[in-house]
């Protein structure tokens, strides 16, 4: 799951090119990359809808989501995502946790008034044991394939300064993926209110998933809402060196 960064962070970028949202809904790609040489270490508590196992109890009824993204440079973004159910090590077959490693590129960067980004990537491109999917649906049948994607992003209301009430910004994202992405478009909008609030609504392998964000201070962004029907709390912090 990426589930990161709403808000833009202006002390790295600026208003004028990006919302960072380096992040999807548990693995949703969206059209913004970390900035060059930038890390964000992420962590979500999601209140999932757990199943009750004759002889274990319930299995997955709290997941816990850990996240690291890197920009390589301005144009290439790696991403490392962790992923504990609780209780999933009791079930015959799993681990206690899985974890995937993601790569991003852009072939075009977007251009203010001009054209959108245009990204291009992989996930699970190391070909791990990850979450089930529609294709392979229940523990021990992980989805290790590698899912490709394509996706693109657009600024279509932009303030020339910062965003208000009266003026946000108003972002949104539209891709097409593979396997794991299940074959299928995805994509959502992003609205920035000021330059410490903001909200999203997303879908997702068919999924929506509505949330807000605040940035309390420069780098340290809180997010809370549902995804897939299912509360989660998310905090991030994002530096560049």
């Amino acid at each position: 799951m990426r589930l990161a960064h709403l808000l833009l962070v202006l002390f790295l970028i600026g208003i004028s090119a990006h919302l960072v949202l380096a992040g999807d809904i548990v693995a949703m790609p969206t059209g913004n990359m970390m900035p060059a040489k930038t890390v964000s270490l992420g962590y979500i508590y999601w209140d999932t809808e757990g199943r009750n196992v004759p002889g274990i109890g319930t299995v997955g009824d709290v997941t816990h989501i850990g996240e690291l993204f890197y920009g390589v440079t301005d144009r290439l973004e790696i991403d490392y995502l962790w992923i504990q159910p609780r209780g999933w090590g009791k079930l015959p077959g799993t681990d206690s946790s899985v974890s995937e490693l993601n790569v991003y590129y852009a072939l075009a960067k977007e251009k203010t008034g001009t054209h959108p980004s245009f990204i291009v990537g992989a996930t699970n491109v190391t070909g791990n044991k990850w979450l089930p999917s529609s294709s392979r649906p229940n523990p021990p049948s992980f989805d290790d394939r590698v899912s490709y994607f394509a996706v693109s992003s657009y600024n279509i209301k932009e303030p020339a300064g910062p965003p208000s009430l009266e003026n946000p910004l108003v972002r949104l994202h539209l891709g097409w993926g593979n396997n794991w992405h299940v074959n299928r478009y995805f994509g959502g909008a992003q609205v920035m209110w000021t330059p410490q609030v903001g909200m999203a609504i997303l879908n997702y392998q068919g999924q929506p998933s509505y949330l807000g964000a605040w940035m309390p201070i420069p780098g340290l962004e809180l997010n809370a809402g549902w995804s897939q029907g299912d509360a989660l709390g998310h905090v991030a912090y994002t530096k560049t060196f």
